[in-house]
């Protein structure tokens, strides 16, 4: 190799050893706050970006980390709770939009959520929900950050090898909490949980005697159809 080449091997190779060093900062941070909601969990199982759905989650809707109940997880999908008031809503937003200072917002936790993209796209989502904002509102500031996304990506190509933009697609909260804890996300955060596999089993059980028993009434229905052709 010439003096240029291993000049840039060698770079490539600490650029590459920062990232695997930033990477492994961050899934530690994410298993140290998912141990706490999710005491039972094996965590190992879980890929580092379904790890993020799950601490994202977290992070913004059991800020406290108190572990988290599987039931209480199914309601959170189900009706995904509001945790910031309409007030905060527009404080967000006026932040959101250069408006207000993150030091102005009084609420500590929505700083916080509003710090971090993933968090952030939960609060968009809240803030679609409340009737009292106009979704054009939200919409203008969504694309001035976008805006401003993209910007700060182009730089940082250029001046960050191997740089791999984050991009946090807006969704609803509810569609989130879904894909953020799905069956086999469930599964790994309870796998020691003995009531949720318990719990499991028993709506496994179910199901399965429900499709039985719909198979059953199916064939039933399909043989009086038949004994009434054969009379008619």
């Amino acid at each position: 190799y010439s003096p240029t080449e291993q000049q840039k091997i060698t770079r490539a190779v600490k650029d590459l050893r920062t990232i695997m060093a930033v990477k492994q900062v961050i899934q530690t941070q994410y298993q140290e706050v998912l141990r706490r909601a999710f005491p039972n969990g094996n965590f190992n199982e879980l890929p580092m970006i379904k790890q993020e759905q799950a601490y994202t989650a977290v992070m913004y809707y059991d800020p406290v980390l108190k572990p988290c109940q599987a039931e209480a997880i199914e309601q959170w999908q189900a009706n995904p709770p509001q945790v910031f008031s309409p007030q905060e809503h527009q404080q967000g937003l006026a932040y959101l939009s250069g408006q207000l200072s993150l030091d102005q917002l009084e609420n500590h936790h929505l700083q916080r959520v509003l710090k971090h993209d993933g968090t952030k796209q939960l609060f968009f989502g809240e803030c679609k929900a409340d009737p009292t904002i106009k979704n054009s509102q939200i919409e203008k500031i969504q694309k001035q950050l976008k805006g401003q996304q993209a910007k700060d990506d182009q730089y940082r190509k250029v001046n960050i090898g191997h740089y791999q933009p984050l991009n946090y697609k807006p969704v609803s909260p509810s569609y989130y909490l879904k894909t953020a804890f799905s069956n086999a996300i469930m599964t790994a955060l309870y796998a020691r949980d003995e009531d949720y596999e318990r719990q499991k089993q028993a709506r496994g059980l179910k199901e399965t005697e429900w499709e039985m028993t719909k198979k059953q009434r199916q064939h039933q229905t399909r043989n009086r159809h038949e004994d009434g052709g054969m009379y008619l």
